[in-house]
């Protein structure tokens, strides 16, 4: 599952939805998530304050050793959102993986990304 805010998105559900509805990769760009999710305060050698992310992992919650030993060709999921001031993108799967491409230096990852309707039947009411 993955929270933001009051919402939950089931994370296995939108796995086997992608496995029923194949689609093409795209190409998502690192440096975007990473200081959207403010991943560079993730880093173990991070010496200031502690801090509260709107959304993502807290130092408290996030375990760098383990994202350094993910697969960056497993594509990371991203939802698709519809506010009044239209559509925006959560990243909802791989900030494990979006962590160690940051630290690797990689442009982009691989991902796949769900329809409005399909985050609707992916996210918990």
């Amino acid at each position: 599952m993955f929270k933001y805010g009051d919402w939950l998105f089931d994370i296995d559900r939108a796995v086997h939805l992608l496995e029923e509805r194949p689609r093409a990769v795209e190409q998502t760009p690192v440096a975007n998530w990473a200081a959207a999710y403010r991943l560079s305060l993730l880093r173990p050698d991070y010496n200031g304050p502690s801090w509260y992310p709107i959304f993502g992992p807290d130092q408290s919650h996030f375990d760098a050793e383990h994202a350094m030993g993910t697969d960056l060709d497993q594509p990371v999921i991203i939802a698709l959102l519809e506010f009044d001031s239209g559509p925006a993108h959560l990243l909802i799967d791989g900030v494990h993986r979006m962590y160690r491409a940051m630290s690797e230096g990689l442009p982009t990852l691989p991902a796949y990304v769900l329809t409005i309707a399909e985050t609707d039947t992916i996210r918990e009411h």
